[in-house]
């Protein structure tokens, strides 16, 4: 039987955090910090409708730093066990003896932290499971077997379904201590595609707070066999240098991903972004508003504070196109000179403004010519100076349809030119961490080479 059963309560996690900063000042920190995690998770693997891998682990951790004034010490262990707590805190007293002298350096101010502060509203971030190893493997394996119903599919690659919980707390000595327990569930098929032009892999995937909130295995499926059968077919239309370009919903995450990690303290603070001193600055159309909001029910990335212990709220990051706010840790927030703005850990469920409805389809009808780019290949963004490369594949559109797969290309240009002249953002996206559609840019900003 699949259940998460905690080793730790809430309750414990608490006491036992509590103790450890108590621990640390009395040996001699001038300000502490701990986080004290356990994680439950199940993993079931298929190829073939054979089970690959069928894995439950159960881990726990601790992780503490100290301070001896601007001096940082951190020791992370495997094993949460309060008997050898006071060797792990001299540890890392020791390490801070040996660390650069940083004014910066320092738990989160008292003003910022959650301290009877968060959110009265269950989220409902942790959903219990008591499903049957038999019940999950028929699942898993009907999940494969649905996804291979077209002809034009030669095999599987596999299927899996994942089952994760996490139990934490963390305390610092400015008298903060919480916790909460979080799960998270997923499915995931690949499939090998094939004709007479090759082969093709592409997949499909959900992931959800609650087993019963995921898709159907029916909806996976189909959604992988249309990507497979989507790339088979081969374009042989010709597009000029600089066409109009489709970023799909996916893809158009990273790109928003990458206008945050833009926006972030730690490359704001070492002058490496291409948006340094961007506040009141218009980076994007004027129609465009991207906001995060921690306290989405479900949400995959909801929290009622952040690493750090900070408060989370509801905030406009862009409004009409100007930044408005950046994403600041403590330290990041000390070395800006700027206040910290709950974003140790990342963005809490972002959502940019949608101005189109319809799926890609029908966002492709508002070209003559370009292109739907649906996979994109290595990292290349310049941070520095917003320049833009990396390999891709895609469908052409000819006269408003799409009329076929392309690969082994090359996309170039500068996110800055591409932030502009964002024309449309549809409102095709699936619920997750970063709530974006697919984006269409403008023709003329972005070179495509074979």
């Amino acid at each position: 039987m699949s259940r998460f059963n905690f080793l730790y309560s809430q309750a414990q996690l608490h006491d036992l955090s509590t103790q450890i900063i108590q621990q640390a000042l009395a040996l001699g920190a001038t300000d502490a910090q701990v986080e004290l995690s356990e994680s439950i998770s199940t993993d079931i693997e298929v190829l073939h409708q054979q089970i690959e891998k069928f894995e439950t682990s159960h881990e726990n951790q601790a992780l503490i730093t100290v301070f001896n004034g601007h001096k940082k010490g951190s020791v992370g262990i495997s094993n949460i066990n309060a008997n050898n707590m006071q060797s792990i805190i001299q540890q890392a007293l020791d390490i801070a003896k040996f660390t650069q002298e940083d004014n910066c350096n320092g738990i989160l101010e008292k003003d910022f932290l959650a301290i009877n502060q968060t959110t009265q509203q269950d989220l409902q971030l942790f959903n219990d499971i008591s499903i049957s190893n038999e019940a999950l493997i028929t699942d898993v394996l009907e999940l494969e077997q649905l996804a291979q119903q077209s002809k034009q599919i030669k095999t599987s690659d596999g299927a899996s379904i994942s089952l994760t919980a996490y139990n934490f707390a963390t305390a610092n000595s400015h008298d903060f201590c919480g916790g909460y327990q979080t799960s998270r569930y997923s499915k995931y098929v690949s499939l090998i595609g094939e004709n007479s032009h090759g082969m093709q892999t592409d997949y499909a995937y959900d992931s959800r707070r609650a087993f019963i909130d995921m898709d159907d295995n029916l909806v996976i499926a189909n959604k992988a066999q249309d990507k497979i059968i989507s790339r088979l077919h081969r374009s042989t239309h010709k597009l000029v240098n600089k066409p109009a370009v489709i970023f799909d919903s996916q893809i158009a995450k990273s790109i928003l991903g990458s206008l945050m990690g833009a926006i972030s303290g730690n490359s704001l603070y070492r002058k490496l972004s291409f948006l340094n001193d961007s506040i009141q600055t218009k980076i994007l159309p004027d129609w465009i508003s991207i906001t995060e909001d921690p306290f989405v029910v479900k949400g995959l990335s909801s929290c009622y504070f952040d690493n750090e212990g900070c408060m989370v709220k509801p905030r406009t990051i862009i409004q009409n196109g100007v930044v408005q706010d950046y994403l600041l840790t403590g330290y990041s927030a000390r070395k800006l000179n700027m206040q910290p703005t709950g974003n140790a850990g990342g963005t809490h469920n972002l959502a940019i403004t949608n101005n189109f409805s319809g799926n890609i389809s029908k966002l492709a009808n508002q070209l003559t010519d370009g292109i739907i780019i649906v996979e994109t290949i290595g990292h290349g963004l310049n941070m520095v100076t917003g320049d833009y490369s990396v390999g891709a594949s895609g469908l052409m559109i000819k006269n408003g349809i799409i009329d076929g797969f392309v690969d082994n290309l090359t996309i170039a240009g500068n996110m800055q030119e591409i932030f502009n002249n964002i024309q449309y953002i549809s409102d095709d996206y699936s619920f997750g961490s970063i709530n974006c559609g697919s984006i269409l840019i403008n023709d003329g900003v972005i070179s495509i080479s074979s």
